[in-house]
């Protein structure tokens, strides 16, 4: 039988938890996380099974741990570079950048079976989605008033932007790992969405 957790009070994470579940991340890109068990976490993460219930009771709440890691890191990277002195335009293609880097590595496979199998889970990229839409609609509105960007629906647009990660990217009859990289995608697409903005 495989040990189980027990329902007790967990340690805080720590830079170093950060850095394993960062780890972790990265090695379940192309695991079957349908079938994902805590075995496989631990050998994943190079941490014996007590150690990680020394902080989590369930692999969804690791896996959870795991995405907020990562998004934290996105997010904060593209909060601190709105404060840069950077004209619109510029802004906005270091955007993309940041967040083409920031999902480096995340394949499309791994966001569908996330969606898929655990919802809660999904939950952490659904609000992280938000979070960015809401700072492109920032972006967009600033980048109207100036007059750099066409006059158009930023609810529009804020909408598109999000079904583009939970409907578009996540759907595995249209796009596949062999095929396309999830940062390429968002490059593609927010450059594309760029091209659309700015008047000519």
């Amino acid at each position: 039988m495989g040990r189980k957790s027990l329902l007790k009070k967990r340690k805080n994470i720590t830079s170093k938890t950060h850095n394993w579940l960062n780890h972790l991340l990265e090695g379940l890109q192309y695991e079957n996380l349908e079938q994902l068990t805590m075995d496989n976490i631990a050998c994943i993460a190079g941490k014996s099974k007590s150690t990680i219930y020394e902080y989590f009771n369930s692999k969804e709440e690791i896996l959870q741990a795991a995405c907020q890691t990562r998004t934290k890191v996105i997010f904060d990277s593209l909060l601190n570079l709105r404060q840069q002195d950077l004209d619109t335009v510029s802004l906005y293609a270091q955007l993309i950048e940041l967040f083409a880097a920031g999902t480096s590595g995340i394949s499309l496979s791994f966001l569908q079976d996330i969606k898929q199998y655990y919802p809660t889970v999904w939950l952490v990229v659904e609000e992280f989605t938000d979070s960015f839409v809401e700072l492109l609609k920032d972006h967009y509105t600033k980048g109207i008033k100036e007059k750099v960007y066409n006059s158009v629906s930023i609810e529009l647009l804020g909408n598109i932007d999000k079904l583009f990660v939970t409907q578009v990217v996540t759907n595995p009859s249209i796009f596949s790992d062999d095929k396309y990289t999830l940062s390429n995608l968002i490059r593609d697409y927010l450059n594309l969405r760029l091209m659309g903005l700015l008047k000519r």
